[in-house]
Formats: C-alpha cells, sequence, structure tokens
C-alpha cells in the first residue's frame, strides 16, 4: 500500500475503519446488542478493507457469526462473554494483560512510564481515554482508537487540501505505531490467539496483526524498542 507521503484520503480512511473495529472488539464488553449487530452485518467482512487487509481471519470470523446465527444467538453471546472475561479481566489466569507498560517494565505493573508517554501523544489531539485517571491509557485498543483518530484527521485533511495537517497525522500516527503498538501487540495478540477458549477472539486478534503489520508497512513504521519476545509469548 501507499506509503505515509502517499497516502490517499481514501487509503486513510480504510484503515481509519480498521483501526475502530479493532479498538471496539478489544475494549468493549460482547454484548447481546453488540454480537447481533456483527452477525447482521457480518457480510461486511468479506469486503474491503477487511478483505484486502486480513481475507483469512475476517472470512473466519464472517463464518463464525454466519454459523452463530443459524444454531443460536444466545449459547454464542455466552461463550464469547466467557472468554471475554477470562481475557480482558482474569489476566492472572490468561496472562494477556491488554496493556502496554505490562510488557515494558521490569516488574510487569500497568501504569508504568509509557502509560504517560501514551497520555501525553492523546493529549496532544486532545484525546482522552473513558474512565480518565483509573484506566490505565495504554490499552491496546485504545491505542487502536488513537490511531483511528489520527487517521480520520488525515483523511479529513487532505479533503480540504491542508496538506501541512495531514502530514502531521500521518506523522504522529507512525510515530505512535514505531513507539508504542508495534513494540509489544505482536506478543500480546499472539498471546490471546493462544489462549482464546472460543474461536471468536482468536478472530479478532487476527484482523488485529494484518491491520497492524499493514498500517505500519503503508506508514513505513518501524518498533523503535524490543522486547524479549520469549520471555511473554505462551503456550497454547
Amino acid at each position: 500500500m501507499a506509503t505515509e507521503s502517499a497516502m490517499t484520503g481514501d487509503a486513510a480512511q480504510a484503515y481509519r475503519v480498521l483501526c475502530d473495529f479493532c479498538s471496539t472488539m478489544l475494549t468493549e464488553s460482547p454484548s447481546g446488542e453488540l454480537l447481533g449487530r456483527l452477525i447482521d452485518q457480518r457480510e461486511l467482512l468479506l469486503e474491503e478493507p477487511f478483505s484486502a487487509v486480513a481475507l483469512e481471519a475476517a472470512t473466519g470470523l464472517h463464518d463464525l457469526l454466519a454459523s452463530a446465527d443459524k444454531q443460536g444467538r444466545e449459547d454464542f453471546e455466552t461463550a464469547v462473554k466467557r472468554d471475554y472475561t477470562y481475557l480482558f479481566y482474569m489476566v492472572g489466569a490468561s496472562h494477556t494483560s491488554p496493556f502496554e507498560s505490562v510488557y515494558r517494565t521490569d516488574d510487569r505493573t500497568m501504569f508504568g512510564p509509557t502509560t504517560l508517554e501514551v497520555r501525553e501523544a492523546y493529549r496532544a489531539w486532545e484525546v482522552q481515554v473513558p474512565e480518565f485517571g483509573s484506566t490505565p491509557d495504554d490499552h491496546l485498543g485504545y491505542e487502536f482508537a488513537f490511531l483511528a483518530h489520527l487517521l480520520g484527521a488525515a483523511a479529513d485533511a487532505q479533503g480540504v487540501s491542508e496538506d501541512d495537517a495531514a502530514k502531521r497525522a500521518f506523522a504522529d500516527a507512525r510515530t505512535f505505531l514505531s513507539d508504542h503498538v508495534l513494540v509489544f501487540a505482536r506478543v500480546y495478540l499472539k498471546n490471546v490467539k493462544a489462549r482464546a477458549r472460543e474461536p471468536f477472539y482468536r478472530h479478532v486478534a487476527g484482523i488485529a496483526e494484518a491491520t497492524v503489520a499493514s498500517l505500519a508497512d503503508a506508514l513505513d513504521a518501524r518498533a523503535a524498542d524490543e522486547i524479549d519476545e520469549a520471555a511473554y509469548l505462551l503456550a497454547r
């Protein structure tokens, strides 16, 4: 895809859709309303940008949603909610914390220095996480939401020929990817796929993995730091 300097507004909007989707899936509780909307709109997963960036995972999620529609939404909702609790709240058992600082501090704690760095990046764009002050800012789902915000700003600026504003948004997206998302997202998402007890979050993690990789390639972003992946990767 196009590099930062050549990315079109349409491409930025496409990545914005993907990042918004990943953010929602990683932060919102899978309510009956949310899952019902996914089931009803599942055909979108077979279209761009999903088909262009994450064909295998998106097709897998589509097929799973189609099966749930036929076999019973209630049982599907129960299973997905159970897995959400295990992966996102019972992290002492699943070891799948979604917070960046857990992967970038020696004692694997939340609200580490990177949390404040992420907060400052948000603040520069007047973005604030829900439950500010009590929820760490560096949840990968919130980081996806921030990338969506930047890509939306870039697309909007290009739409009215504000090239400098678009360049700033693209540059900040590239920097944020390099300094934060690319450092830990790969390990975290692999762990979600390894520990998920239901296929739903394995497919979601696959879409998120593909989105990060494709966006990094489009913006020519590379991880600015390295973590010991072997120390964090979990077995199935």
